[in-house]
């Protein structure tokens, strides 16, 4: 009787520290997909920023008005680069790839 209690505690103290410890791989995988998104995110903002600008410029150049500067603005900010066919730009540069393959990873 005893042996079992005993074997009963001691495989639930075994698995709550292996929980704790996956808990922790889990954390760790999650900062570090966050840092890459970030990145990603980063490297994308810096291509798309030529392209929101144009669109700006465009914008203005077609809108004769006394508010298009911003309304201009307001059209451009959320430009994504989006292609024919709706895909965003730039999710092929390495950051993006990079924190793309450590999601597939993920445990």
């Amino acid at each position: 009787m005893k042996q079992g209690l005993l074997a009963t505690v001691l495989l639930a103290v075994l698995a709550t520290q292996a929980q704790a410890g996956f808990q922790k791989d889990r954390e760790a995988f999650d900062r570090r997909q966050a840092e890459l998104d970030q990145r990603c995110e980063s490297a994308r903002e810096a291509k798309l920023a030529p392209l929101r600008e144009a669109a700006f410029q465009d914008c203005m150049r077609t809108t004769r008005n006394s508010r298009a500067e911003t309304e201009c603005r307001r059209k451009t900010a959320g430009e994504n680069g989006n292609r024919a066919g709706g895909a965003p730009r730039f999710y092929d540069l390495p950051a993006c790839v990079e924190a793309f393959e450590h999601k597939r990873q993920r445990p």
